[in-house]
């Protein structure tokens, strides 16, 4: 019960994320969000501060039936811990980049540097960080990528429409950098945490995993017909152009939410490296 309560608020933390640090990274990058993408900020902000506080509470849950040890000495314990330290630190940034947002017209380009160092104390809190700064480091890159484009996705899907052409253009080159990174990232970090085929077939983990990467095929395939098909043809002042690219920019996010769901159960199923040692 407490795992899949786990999974659903660290579900909830990385929707959040994305759409928070991509946000801004579109701020940065494209332009600044419409009122619905303000607003989007806004609620994202809210509910990663509730994930925080329900992920701290299950924690301590878990720890206390694992270590059989009362309430209060768990919680000293936690945050005496590096993952205590770093969830504090997770919300004392999150409260400055929820100040910064506030403001009637926030500084996009300043702000995106302090959510950068903001998603590298996540990365180093979860299995990433665990194997070493250098895959905490890695898998920091595979965040920020991830979420410049799922978050930028959100505010391409809340603009007035139709969508500019010119915003398009700088929405397809922020995705294309993104996916650069994604990637080869996403690699790398699945042949860390499953590091053998019977690994990959032969646990929860791996199945998952395999789920995830079904999923990451077709959302590909959408993002590359945006690319090549979609943005081109509002180039060409094709008028059923922006609303393709309307539509399947909302089915991209829908198969993002199933994706982050799948990310969120990895993140509380026991890696296969560990369950052979």
């Amino acid at each position: 019960m407490l795992t899949a309560a786990l999974a659903i608020v660290g579900w909830i933390d990385l929707a959040a994320t994305m759409t928070l640090a991509g946000g801004v990274a579109y701020g940065a990058f494209v332009g600044p969000p419409a009122r619905g993408g303000r607003r989007a900020l806004g609620a994202a902000a809210a509910a990663l501060a509730l994930a925080l506080g329900a992920e701290f509470i299950l924690t301590v849950l878990r720890m206390e039936e694992v270590a059989r040890l009362g309430a209060r000495a768990v919680v000293v314990d936690l945050f005496a811990a590096r993952w205590g330290q770093l969830w504090i630190a997770r919300g004392v940034g999150l409260a400055a980049i929820g100040s910064a947002l506030a403001a009637r017209r926030p500084a996009w380009s300043l702000l995106a540097p302090v959510v950068w160092v903001w998603l590298l104390v996540r990365s180093v809190q979860g299995h990433a960080g665990a194997h070493g700064m250098v895959t905490g480091l890695i898998d920091w890159l595979h965040l920020q990528a991830a979420a410049a484009w799922v978050g930028g996705l959100v505010q391409l899907a809340l603009l007035p429409r139709p969508v500019a052409a010119s915003t398009a253009h700088r929405m397809r080159t922020l995705a294309t950098g993104a996916l650069a990174l994604l990637i080869p990232g996403g690699v790398y970090l699945a042949v860390i945490h499953v590091q053998h085929l019977h690994m990959l077939v032969g646990s929860a983990y791996g199945w998952t995993l395999l789920a995830k990467l079904a999923l990451a095929a077709p959302l590909l395939g959408l993002g590359a017909a945006n690319h090549f098909r979609h943005v081109p043809a509002m180039d060409r002042g094709d008028s059923d152009a922006a609303p393709r690219l309307s539509r399947t920019v909302r089915i991209e996010i829908g198969i993002v939410a199933a994706i982050l769901l799948l990310t969120a159960v990895l993140g509380v199923l026991p890696m296969p490296h560990l369950l052979t040692q």
